[in-house]
This record gives C-alpha cells, sequence and structure tokens, in this order.
C-alpha cells in the first residue's frame, strides 16, 4: 500500500477525486433542482467553458511544461494575448451555434481568457514537479463549481446564470492568485532573463491538446444537434457519475507522467514507468467500473430522486468510452515527452482525424440514442490512443543490445 501511495500518478488522482467530488457534486445537486432545460444549458456553457479555457493558451502551457520557460512578462502577455483571441472566438461560437444569451457568452469569454491563464501557471508548477500546488490551482475551479451549486439552492435561483457566473469569477480569482505566486517567486530567486520561445512548438501542442479535449467535450457539442435536449441534461448526469470516474484516471496520468518521462534518462526507466502506471491505473479501472456499475442505481434512487433514470446499456458505453480515454492519456502523455517535432505533428493530425471519425460516429450511433452516439464517439478515442502509440513507439523499443525480457 505505502508503494502504490508513494506512486505521483495515485496522488494527483487522490486530488483530481476530490475535485471530482466538487464537479460530480455541483452536478447533482444542480441536476436535481433546475429545470432540465436550464440544467442542460449549464450543462452546454460549462462545456464550452471547460474546452475554451484548455484551449486558450494556444499550447504555450505545453511549452512550458516541455521547456521549463520562466513566467516573466513576456510570457503572460503572450498567454494573456492568445487566450483572449481563442475566448472571444469561444463566445461567438455560443452565440451563434448553440444560441445563447449575450450574458452567457460573455461570461464563457471571460472564463476562457482567465482559465487560460491559470493552464500556464498551474504547467508551471507542473514543469517543477510541484504537483501540489499545480494541481491545487488547476482544479479550483471544480470547487468553486460546488460553491455555485449550494449558492443556487440556497437563493432558489432555477436559472443556469448564476451557477455560471460565480464559476467564471473562480477562474478569474484562480488566475490572478497563480501569476501573483509565480510573480513574487521570481523576484525572490533573481530570475534570469526570459527565453524565446517557438510559436511552431507550441501550435503543435496546442492541436494535439485541441483534438484530445474536443473528444472529450465532444458529447455535450454534438447532442443539441443529433438529439432533444433532455438527451443533453441525461448525458450530463452520466458524465457527473461515470465519466468523471474516467476523467480523474484520465487527468491523473497525465498529469504526472509526463514531467516524469521526460526526466527518465533512458529507454529502459521509461519502459518501467509506463508499465508500472498501465498495471496499477489498470487495476484502479476495473475497480471504478464496478462501482460505476453497482452504485449508479444508487444515485439515481437516492439524491436524484428519480428524476432520470440511466440504463444498463448507458452505463456499459460509458465504461468502454472510459477505458478509451485512459488508453488515450497514456498515448498523449508519451508523445508530449518524448516525441521529435515530426512526430508532434503527425500525433496532432491524426489526433484531428481521430476527432472527424467520432464525430461521424456519433451521427451515426444517434440513429440508436444517446448510447450510440457515446459507443460512435469511443471509437475515435480508441484510434487516437492506437495511432499516437504507433507513432512514437520506437521511444520504447528496446535497443538490440538489451535482452527482450527486459522490463
Amino acid at each position: 500500500m505505502k508503494l502504490i501511495l508513494r506512486s505521483p500518478t495515485v496522488r494527483s488522482m487522490v486530488v483530481y477525486a476530490l475535485s471530482g467530488i466538487g464537479f460530480t457534486g455541483s452536478n447533482l445537486i444542480l441536476a436535481r433542482v433546475l429545470p432540465t432545460e436550464q440544467y442542460a444549458l449549464f450543462t452546454l456553457v460549462i462545456a464550452l467553458g471547460n474546452l475554451g479555457y484548455a484551449l486558450a493558451p494556444a499550447g504555450l502551457d505545453g511549452v512550458v511544461t516541455r521547456r521549463h520557460l520562466e513566467p516573466g512578462p513576456r510570457l503572460f502577455s503572450s498567454t494573456l494575448a492568445a487566450s483572449t483571441l481563442v475566448a472571444l472566438a469561444f463566445g461567438v461560437i455560443g452565440m451563434e451555434s448553440y444560441g445563447m444569451s449575450a450574458a452567457l457568452a460573455f461570461m464563457l469569454f471571460l472564463s476562457s481568457t482567465a482559465g487560460g491563464l491559470m493552464v500556464v501557471a498551474s504547467a508551471r508548477f507542473q514543469s517543477e514537479q510541484r504537483f501540489s500546488q499545480s494541481l491545487l490551482l488547476g482544479q479550483s475551479p471544480n470547487i468553486v463549481l460546488l460553491a455555485a451549486a449550494l449558492v443556487s439552492v440556497v437563493a432558489h435561483e432555477s436559472g443556469a446564470w448564476l451557477p455560471v457566473l460565480i464559476s467564471t469569477i473562480g477562474f478569474m480569482v484562480a488566475a490572478w492568485v497563480g501569476w501573483v505566486m509565480l510573480a513574487r517567486e521570481r523576484r525572490m530567486r533573481h530570475a534570469p532573463a526570459e527565453t524565446p520561445f517557438s510559436w511552431t512548438e507550441a501550435l503543435a501542442f496546442a492541436g494535439m491538446n485541441a483534438s484530445g479535449l474536443v473528444l472529450i467535450q465532444l458529447e455535450r457539442l454534438v447532442i443539441p444537434h443529433a438529439l432533444p435536449l433532455a438527451d443533453l441534461a441525461l448525458y450530463g448526469v452520466l458524465g457527473a457519475i461515470a465519466g468523471s470516474v474516467y476523467r480523474v484516471m484520465q487527468m491523473g496520468v497525465g498529469f504526472s507522467l509526463l514531467p516524469r518521462l521526460r526526466a527518465a534518462e533512458d529507454v529502459l526507466q521509461r519502459r518501467r514507468l509506463v508499465l508500472h502506471e498501465a498495471r496499477l491505473v489498470g487495476a484502479m479501472a476495473v475497480v471504478g467500473s464496478l462501482a460505476v456499475w453497482f452504485f449508479t442505481p444508487l444515485v439515481e434512487r437516492y439524491l436524484l430522486a428519480g428524476k432520470y433514470h440511466l440504463p444498463g446499456s448507458l452505463l456499459v458505453a460509458a465504461i468502454v468510452s472510459g477505458i478509451g480515454k485512459i488508453a488515450n492519456a497514456f498515448s498523449k502523455a508519451t508523445a508530449s515527452a518524448v516525441a521529435d517535432p515530426r512526430e508532434l505533428s503527425l500525433v496532432n493530425l491524426t489526433g484531428w482525424l481521430s476527432v472527424a471519425l467520432g464525430v461521424a460516429g456519433a451521427l451515426i450511433g444517434a440513429r440508436w440514442g444517446l448510447t450510440g452516439l457515446i459507443y460512435g464517439v469511443a471509437v475515435g478515442w480508441f484510434l487516437r490512443a492506437a495511432i499516437a502509440f504507433a507513432l512514437v513507439g520506437r521511444h520504447l523499443r528496446l535497443p538490440v543490445s538489451i535482452p527482450v525480457t527486459a522490463p
């Protein structure tokens, strides 16, 4: 047990799990107290916001993690400029594609801009393997989301605008705290001048991250165009209960594995690291799947008071999709850590091909309802993981001089 708890992946998952409790709790509370249409709207805004703030830095967070960039004025201004442009695009998408009000679209713009700054600050802590600070900063929005749900209950608010507003404020505070901490530390250590970075490398990371992030939110983005709005609310509940279990494992793997693979001295260390984490996370995925299967009906009955029903076929689809997400976390972390620029570009390209396949699969699967749509997106997840491993597999391949029996 001590060996398990020493694993940075497990420790990261503990923090992600606590954050996931905030996300799950807020969704279950709002699913119960908000009208179905308003809860569906809340789910959509949060999905676009999560996608927006993660894409907002345009890959600078990946360069910071990989190159250990100095967090000075140049990095801050570059992040702010990129985040503002991306956030503006998401605000327009919210209004034009999903019919959001101007107020909700403006809050989406603010949360995406501030979230981009927060992500880069968190990436700087991650690059130093200061996982606690990075995780607490990066996962704070989910805790704020729980507070937003509780405030909505106390205020007897039946609209989506209040929890979205509180969530937006949370992003702004997190960005401010993160950069104030970095600026203070930089002054104390008399840091050297900032080194230039490559936007080409940043955009390669942005593209690779974007395809995975779009896949994460793809069900929520496609459902309003392919299925009734009530299915979006039902998927929000499913994501809060079942999806969050696999999301915790997916994020825990990606967060801790990348910097450790970068620090590995040779292929043997990389192989041992990946195999050890795969066994550990695989066992946790089995336990998590059993928990999803047996405890979801209890949550349905006692926390949601029967307002939403998640049939067994839907739970199986969520489990299959979750396993695909975990596999993708391993492939993405490996590619981000060891791939050369050409390989990163190929992983980026094939990631978008996987998104296209996921969209096609979702639209085709929608003929069989929400369950079919989820299976369609899962095809994209498995394809993305398989191709990424194939492209960077040489970095985990043993040299000829080492026996194949080596770990």
